[in-house]
This record gives structure tokens, sequence and C-alpha cells, in this order.
């Protein structure tokens, strides 16, 4: 695997393929762990990635896989799971005066919980939303390069 600034290039086989998209293996190497840019992993077989396929791979092609995108790991997993703890604490904590003004001091706590569960959700929610109106994908795999043509027979079932 080559990184080039915020560019990882890898080579694997594709598996299967659907129009503008193919399912590549990729050997599993030291530098990719920790990267969550592929859709699924087999331990034993290497990775398994859905990529974006503009050149019209075949299944058992041998090609050059590039994904862009991969330091933003660390802005998308605050905003992910850190504004949400954020506002589940918010929530759970700032509600307590307030319902306790409002006279429901023996329930406070509890109250507190669900409002706090109650902003979490819409903290989700709003992550959602942002996220799937501005169409972007902050890890995009590509196909850039077929290397070897399709061998009948050389992909493990």
């Amino acid at each position: 695997m080559e990184t080039a600034g915020e560019v990882l290039s890898e080579t694997g086989r594709v598996l299967s393929t659907q129009p503008g998209k193919a399912v590549v293996r990729i050997p599993r190497s030291k530098e990719c762990q920790g990267c969550h840019g592929c859709s699924m992993m087999d331990p034993d077989q290497g990775m398994v990635a859905e990529v974006e396929d503009r050149l019209g791979a075949s299944p058992g092609d041998q090609v050059r896989v590039e994904t862009r995108g991969v330091e933003g790991k660390v802005k998308a997993a605050l905003l992910l799971f850190g504004f949400p703890m954020a506002m589940l604490l918010a929530g759970a904590i700032g509600s307590q005066p307030l319902l306790r003004r409002l006279g429901l001091g023996p329930a406070a706590e509890g109250l507190g919980v669900v409002c706090g569960l109650a902003l979490m959700a819409g903290a989700f929610a709003l992550v959602y939303f942002v996220r799937k109106r501005s169409g972007k994908q902050s890890v995009r795999s590509r196909i850039v390069e077929i290397l070897g043509p399709s061998q009948v027979g050389e992909l493990p079932q």
C-alpha cells in the first residue's frame, strides 16, 4: 500500500461487479489497520470493499484501488460519537434543575435521562440529515487501473 497525502493506493482482485461498482478483495496490511473505508472484512482472505468502478473491471481482474479522504477519521468520529454523547450529558444533567423548578423533584433524575436520550437521538438525526443533504462521502474508494485480465478459476471460492 502506498500513502500519498490523503490518498491510499492498494491492489486487489475483483470478486463481482455491478454497473458502476465492484467488490474487491484486498490483502490486509499493517498500514490499513484502523481504517474503516472497507465495508466488510474477511480476516483469513483480507478485506472486501465495494468500490466505484468507472473502468469496467471484470470478476477476476487484478486492479489498483485508491481511497481518498481518510484523513478526516478523527473529525468524523468526533462528529458521529462526541456530539451525540455531549448532547446526552447536557440533556441528562442540564434538565434536572429545570425539572426541579417545575416541581418534579422526585422524578427529575429519571426525566433527565429521558431528556438526555431525546437530545442524543436528535443529535444523531441532525448528523444524518446534514450528511444526507450534503451528498458527500468522506471516504471514496475507486478503481483507477486494471493491472491484469481476468483468469478463469483463479479466485478462491
